[in-house]
């Protein structure tokens, strides 16, 4: 099966004869498009999320595979220390390139140094003193990067409710101040902002013309590890409104041309926000998640049904999903850690939700699916989008001949980008 472009209104469905299309419907499970380093599908499925990173200098082949090929199945701590070295081998290139004065070199060091750190962190549980470091880590190596970039690169800090503030930052083109189309881009459940100028597709942005504002909103780590009230929260609308009052503060941004695009847990953030604030142009989500419950039954972390009752501490110890989901995951919703927190951050997961708005998302939507997340996640997303009104909307299905298959197009970073950008460009052109 290849690639099928599925336009609005179109009475396309997945019929009986045809169930080898989500043979691999595991989130984070096995298919052709993955390594088979580890059997253990978490560690794999980011393995592939780093290596994807590839296209856009955040990582190398060998450096990843290498450092995976010394880690054990489902031992965190292992992940954390050999991730950890090799971050800190790579941003040692960077300051030593940068003393000698090659530019260039030093800037690719420090983009690979951002992608091993955040592995570094990526499982380690809230109450790890070593995240908040690691991500800090993570942060200022981006940060010794963009100071390198070719184009114009800022750090910023987005108003927020009670004089808070969100972290960002803006890209441009060029510093000739002209007014562009411009994309705000957001992560999902567990990914940073500078994650993002890799996958979530800043630099290709830059490449085709477009303004950048990567962010993080309440709940991502970006602004969580820092500030431990700002949780995620169903009213999404409030900080992706936020973000883009801070967009019409700036004279380089096409105010008629905004686009939103959220990966993951991002397909929620957007069609929310899209629904509640029209200052968004166009809207991409991979893939749309309307409701966050009914997700549960294909999340990354366990079944629906697995959320109902809490694990004892000994199945907390033996099982890495639970303990991650339990650890590291449920305090970003304001939760304690704890075996209690499963059941309660399923209650949690009930509280967000897109249902009514779907006439009031105006904007044209793209999304973006994958088989490997499964025939409910595809099920869930196509009868959401068959609501909405806009003519212009487009509904994408990526396979395992795409090598597109894994969840957010991972391991196709530049099919998901293509299909985002041609999407935009067509649909901004008419504003």
């Amino acid at each position: 099966m290849t690639m099928k472009i599925i336009e609005k209104h179109s009475s396309y469905d997945i019929a009986p004869a045809d169930p080898e299309l989500f043979t691999t419907a595991v989130v984070q499970g096995y298919s052709r498009s993955v390594t088979h380093v580890f059997t253990y599908e978490h560690f794999e499925f980011q393995l592939m999320r780093w290596l994807s990173q590839t296209t856009y200098s955040g990582a190398e082949i060998g450096e990843c595979l290498s450092t995976a090929s010394k880690i054990k199945d489902g031992d965190i701590e292992g992940w954390m220390t050999e991730w950890r070295g090799l971050a800190e081998r790579v941003e040692a290139i960077g300051r030593d390139c940068l003393a000698r004065g090659h530019r260039v070199s030093a800037r690719e060091a420090f983009l690979r140094a951002t992608t091993y750190f955040e592995s570094s962190f990526f499982f380690a549980p809230d109450d790890d003193p070593r995240k908040l470091a690691l991500y800090r880590r993570q942060r200022d190596a981006f940060r010794a990067a963009g100071a390198l970039f070719d184009h114009p690169f800022e750090v910023v800090r987005i108003p927020y409710e009670g004089g808070k503030a969100l972290p960002g930052y803006f890209l441009t083109v060029d510093d000739s101040g002209r007014p562009r189309p411009t994309i705000m881009i957001n992560t999902g459940g567990d990914g940073t902002s500078e994650r993002m100028y890799f996958s979530g597709g800043a630099a290709a942005g830059l490449r085709r013309g477009y303004n950048v504002l990567l962010w993080d909103g309440p709940g991502q780590p970006g602004t969580y590890l820092e500030d431990r009230s700002l949780v995620f929260r169903p009213d999404w609308e409030v900080p992706a409104g936020a973000a883009l009052d801070y967009l019409g503060t700036r004279d380089d941004v096409d105010h008629d041309r905004i686009a939103y695009a959220g990966y993951s847990m991002g397909g929620y953030f957007v069609p929310r926000s899209a629904g509640h604030d029209h200052r968004i142009a166009a809207g991409v989500a991979l893939a749309l998640t309307p409701e966050l419950w009914p997700g549960a039954g294909y999340s990354q972390v366990k079944n629906k049904e697995w959320f109902t009752s809490a694990p004892t501490e000994d199945e907390l110890e033996r099982d890495p999903k639970a303990r991650y989901a339990a650890m590291e995951c449920a305090p970003r919703w304001g939760i304690p850690a704890g075996p209690s927190a499963i059941p309660a951050w399923g209650e949690s997961l009930k509280r967000f939700s897109c249902a009514g708005l779907e006439d009031e998302i105006t904007c044209p939507i793209l999304n973006i699916s994958t088989t490997g997340e499964g025939k409910q996640w595809f099920d869930n997303a196509k009868a959401f989008f068959d609501r909405l009104p806009n003519p212009e909307n487009r509904f994408v299905l990526t396979t395992e001949d795409d090598g597109g298959e894994l969840h957010c197009v991972r391991g196709n970073s530049s099919l998901a980008h293509q299909l985002t950008y041609d999407f935009l460009d067509e649909v901004l052109a008419a504003q």
